[in-house]
């Protein structure tokens, strides 16, 4: 028996942050569509169970069209199995079934099974019953029972464990660990962290976080996808992270400090950098590092090249300016500003900032290193 481990998926997110209009949309399209590629993976490889962690929705309810595609997907892969909780970006509310489908507006496929407020179960073989409980703000007792010991028991949770806490849920979402430890469980599938993670819970089982199925934003960088659980009877014979990702987000950096001062040094040092991250994906790149102050790379030229390889690509400044030497009796202008901000009542990053923006300029070029109103926003 096979299971997919999924969660986070943040349908509808609006990913405008960084991205165009047309771009945002095309994500929030691709996201979606990859919802129905996961449904024909699971097809194709003889899955026979999705569990659905919570916040498949961004900020509650979905949109008409959006429920009926996702449950089409659902009802169209009869016989698989679809479990289903509410997360914290999920809204719980008498309109709402699973906090984001809307309740007696659409039928809901018999396969999907959507978990409520309080624990229930559900049978997913004779040898596997699966638990879920979808947590509100409010505080809860765990009060899960210890369940069967000859059987494989798998929990469905949406929040961060803890191993203080006492209390389901609350505005922490509080997962507490102590509590459902010695209660027969095998697999703790939670939803909540955007990062795959997998470890023990007890002695006999463990947790995971399968983490999002798509980076959004460069705080979630590096592989995405899912988890696929193998079961043989009452034992897991494996639980293994799938990259499925149709983009891949990439935050980097780059030490100029060594590089030749001259814009073709820079350049190729970044094209090195980038060389083997496909076209297709997100990329950030962070300049640091000391570079001398007369002359530095043209961060325009940069980032537009940049941008020419990749879907979306940003480039940062963050390198020191190692100060010119200037003599006692230099009289030229530019000796007159580095001596001008060197008086200044400012931190060593604020005059490295002035004197890297205003050398550029008495040197005739355009900077732009300073933040735009997008980056301070």
């Amino acid at each position: 028996m096979k299971l997919i481990h999924t969660a986070d998926w943040h349908l509808c997110s609006p990913m405008e942050c960084r991205l165009s209009e047309d771009k945002a949309k095309m994500r929030r399209t691709e996201l979606l569509s990859r919802f129905a590629d996961m449904v024909t993976w699971a097809e194709d490889n003889d899955v026979d169970a999705v569990l659905l962690c919570g916040d498949l929705s961004d900020d509650g309810m979905l949109p008409y069209h959006v429920q009926d595609y996702l449950l089409s997907c659902m009802a169209d892969a009869a016989p698989i199995r679809f479990f289903l909780i509410a997360g914290n970006h999920d809204r719980i509310s008498d309109r709402t079934i699973g906090g984001c489908f809307t309740r007696g507006r659409t039928e809901i496929p018999a396969n999907l099974t959507i978990f409520g407020e309080e624990w229930s179960s559900a049978a997913l073989s004779p040898d596997t019953v699966i638990y879920g409980r979808s947590l509100t703000a409010a505080e809860h007792s765990p009060d899960l029972p210890v369940m069967a010991s000859d059987k494989y028991n798998i929990v469905m949770l949406h929040g961060e464990i803890s191993e203080s806490s006492s209390v389901l849920g609350g505005e922490g979402e509080n997962i507490p660990l102590t509590a459902l430890r010695g209660k027969n469980i095998d697999y703790l599938a939670l939803g909540h962290e955007h990062t795959f993670r997998h470890k023990k819970l007890d002695a006999r089982g463990t947790w995971c976080y399968p983490g999002c199925p798509e980076g959004r934003g460069f705080d979630e960088c590096g592989q995405k996808g899912f988890v696929v659980l193998t079961l043989d009877g009452t034992h897991c014979t494996g639980a293994s992270f799938v990259p499925f990702a149709k983009r891949t987000l990439h935050n980097l950096r780059l030490d100029v400090t060594d590089l030749e001062d001259c814009i073709y040094a820079s350049e190729q040092a970044l094209g090195v950098l980038v060389r083997d991250i496909p076209a297709a994906d997100l990329v950030r790149v962070t300049l640091c590092g000391e570079q001398a102050s007369e002359q530095g790379s043209d961060i325009g030229y940069l980032s537009h090249r940049l941008r020419e390889r990749f879907f979306h690509a940003e480039l940062r400044d963050e390198r020191t300016v190692s100060e010119p030497s200037v003599s006692e009796g230099d009289v030229s202008l530019r000796g007159a500003f580095v001596r001008a901000v060197a008086s200044l009542d400012l931190s060593e990053d604020e005059k490295n900032a002035v004197l890297r923006c205003g050398l550029a300029a008495l040197g005739g070029r355009i900077d732009e290193t300073l933040p735009r109103e997008e980056d301070v926003t």
